[in-house]
């Protein structure tokens, strides 16, 4: 990408003919099952979002068909709770009753807009197959530049980020992407940061910024693009309350189900 220009593009893994206006018609489905929260994101010392997960449906499906169904195939839990240093302890909960997966993640970060990850992080995984594969539990850390994991006793080295280069999860980018949107809207720029996706995969240099604004019916969406190195572009829409409504990426769409506690 040309950070130059203000077009966007990626590669197109859908073989079916492209539409105009289809970034309204696929938000739009999806608002059908958004339940717009009650408080917008005011400070609160612990708050809990609870997403929704849908499957990414293909142009020409017929969903009107299945606005009665139970079309999720799991959900994601962000809980956040504020020490008294001001930092910010989180726990997240992913289920996927269609792969049987259970991962949980457990980390603690500075109260910055990055959302900065300290001291150790753990991971704890589950599935439905019944071998020695079935779990997988690691703790991790930052050791200067090297993102260092434990496992199985053993440490392994899962690579290496830039000194002063913004280091998060990928699960504290539904906080990070609402407290930069108004710089990135404004100015046009765009945030570099490493990511750590799941707490396992390291993405050394991504890149955040604006993508556009849609009005559906009585909704305004403010969208937002994240792309880099190793990972697949995937796509924030924010509501006028400053939550992501909808996250978006090649395998999978969260869309906002419930806030409980107020917003972090």
């Amino acid at each position: 990408m040309n950070n130059s220009e203000r077009l966007h593009w990626s590669f197109d893994y859908n073989y079916g003919a492209q539409k105009p206006h289809f970034t309204e018609q696929l938000v739009e489905t999806f608002l059908r099952f958004y339940a717009k929260p009650e408080t917008d994101r005011i400070g609160a010392e612990a708050a809990e979002h609870i997403y929704d997960i849908f499957p990414n449906y293909w142009r020409g499906y017929a969903i009107r068909e299945h606005l009665q169904d139970n079309l999720s195939l799991g959900q994601a839990v962000i809980k956040r709770q504020q020490a008294d240093d001001a930092g910010w302890h989180y726990t997240i909960r992913y289920t996927n009753t269609t792969s049987g997966e259970d991962l949980q993640l457990r980390f603690y970060t500075a109260n910055d807009l990055h959302r900065s990850l300290t001291d150790k992080w753990y991971v704890q995984a589950q599935n439905d197959c019944q071998d020695s594969y079935s779990t997988f539990a690691c703790e991790g850390q930052r050791v200067v530049d090297e993102i260092r994991l434990t496992f199985n006793h053993a440490e392994i080295t899962v690579g290496l980020i830039q000194k002063d280069m913004p280091f998060t999860c990928n699960w504290a980018l539904f906080d990070v992407i609402p407290a930069l949107s108004g710089a990135i809207q404004g100015s046009g720029e765009v945030v570099e940061m490493a990511v750590l996706e799941d707490l396992e995969k390291l993405r050394p240099m991504n890149r955040i910024s604006f993508l556009e604004s849609i009005q559906l019916h009585e909704t305004q969406l403010d969208g937002y693009y994240l792309y880099g190195e190793g990972l697949l572009p995937s796509y924030w829409w924010l509501d006028m309350g400053g939550n992501v409504a909808i996250s978006a990426n090649f395998f999978q769409t969260c869309v906002l189900r419930e806030i409980v506690g107020g917003s972090a």
